[in-house]
């Protein structure tokens, strides 16, 4: 898949600068998203490496897992329950453009989300793992497998 640009909202993701790199299979990549979200949850942009998330399920599960994702990639608790788990398995000899940084300090609820709600809070998920944006077309669904139940889940279930 060619290079593709990223948006305004990918770019303020990060902590100072973001690079571009190519991902080379094999390779497990995952991703988490909200139940609400069934099958599309898994075609988002914002993924980790495998590795990371394997490091992580040696630490935690359940409940405590959903902590942990939220503050290491800075995901504010109203942009989804993150019950949904995939993961991407990028066969060997295959390549992904992808832009990687460090995930930067996001508010536990998003200025959006205060917003609507009128739930105020200066409190922030403290980020700084590392996180990759893809762009996911046709080709690269087809290396996705999923859903699994964030609780429950194994390094084994994804393939790690």
């Amino acid at each position: 898949m060619s290079f593709f640009d990223l948006g305004e909202q990918e770019e303020r993701s990060f902590l100072s600068v973001v690079r571009h790199t190519v991902l080379e299979g094999p390779q497990t990549l995952v991703r988490f998203s909200d139940s609400a979200t069934h099958e599309q949850g898994a075609f988002g942009k914002y993924w980790m490496y495998g590795s990371e998330i394997a490091e992580a399920l040696s630490k935690h599960e359940g409940a405590q897992l959903i902590r942990e994702i939220r503050r290491r990639w800075a995901v504010s608790s109203d942009w989804g329950n993150l019950e949904m788990a995939w993961a991407l398995h990028l066969p060997r000899g295959r390549t992904l453009n992808a832009y990687w940084g460090f995930a930067k300090f996001q508010p536990k609820i998003s200025p959006g989300g205060q917003l609507r709600s009128g739930r105020l809070t200066t409190k922030s998920y403290e980020g700084g793992s590392i996180q990759l944006v893809l762009n996911v077309g046709p080709e690269e669904r087809q290396w996705i497998r999923g859903p699994f139940r964030t609780v429950g889940l194994s390094t084994r279930e994804l393939g790690l």
